[in-house]
């Protein structure tokens, strides 16, 4: 039986993404491409490609939208993460205020996306790739990217400066099945008030320094339930 999301919440601030390095039985990598399989057949009819930019998108049921690209040696991020900025907006956020090198606001949609580039990498294919092919070479040749979190049983990909996007090890158990993690310094730092959000959960979250050392930081977060 699913738990509850309002008694989950807390747990959210028990997250910690654990980086595991390659290794000839890379059960994390494997699984990884296995889970997100299953997110992929789920949300078949909500996954499109990106004519222009040869992107997968998966779109969530809010709206939000999770992209990876199909081949990193091409022209365009790696990844993009792209929402609705009105919750930001009534917080105070100030568009011009966020990095133009990770942050594009679109003022007559009101649509706020980060752009991700962990690479160059060339990717292999045999015939005409389907989303999860691409899934499998990002694995292949940015493995340190890919997740575990334990607590939550959770897979992840970090998409750099704290922002992250994750998915359940098992929708059946889970409640949590797909979750967008953004890092909210940058907001903030452009004017969003964190008590003034609404739509997303504002929590902290334990995650390892660059030293080691197991530290709380603060996390914008929006959970899906797909099942």
């Amino acid at each position: 039986m699913k738990t509850g999301l309002i008694g989950t919440i807390g747990a959210l601030a028990a997250v910690v993404l654990t980086l595991a390095g390659c290794s000839r039985l890379d059960v994390v990598g494997s699984t990884a491409v296995s889970t997100f399989a299953i997110l992929m057949e789920k949300e078949s009819t909500n996954v499109t490609r990106e004519a222009v930019s040869g992107r997968w998108a998966l779109a969530s049921p809010g709206g939000e939208s999770f992209e990876w690209s199909s081949d990193f040696s091409a022209q365009g991020p790696s990844f993009r993460m792209a929402f609705d900025a009105t919750p930001f907006l009534d917080a105070g956020l100030d568009p011009a205020k966020l990095s133009p090198g990770r942050y594009s606001y679109e003022a007559a949609t009101k649509i706020l996306s980060l752009s991700f580039d962990v690479g160059k990498d060339t990717f292999k294919y045999r015939g005409t790739p389907a989303p999860l092919d691409t899934v499998k070479e990002i694995v292949r040749t940015n493995r340190p990217i890919i997740g575990y979190h334990a607590a939550l049983d959770h897979y992840g990909i970090a998409l750099g400066d704290g922002n992250m996007f994750e998915w359940a090890k098992d929708m059946a158990k889970n409640d949590k099945d797909m979750v967008f993690v953004l890092n909210p310094e940058p907001l903030k730092a452009a004017g969003v008030d964190p008590s003034k959000i609404t739509g997303w959960i504002f929590t902290k979250i334990p995650v390892k320094d660059s030293t080691g050392k197991t530290v709380d930081v603060d996390k914008f977060v929006k959970p899906y339930n797909l099942t």
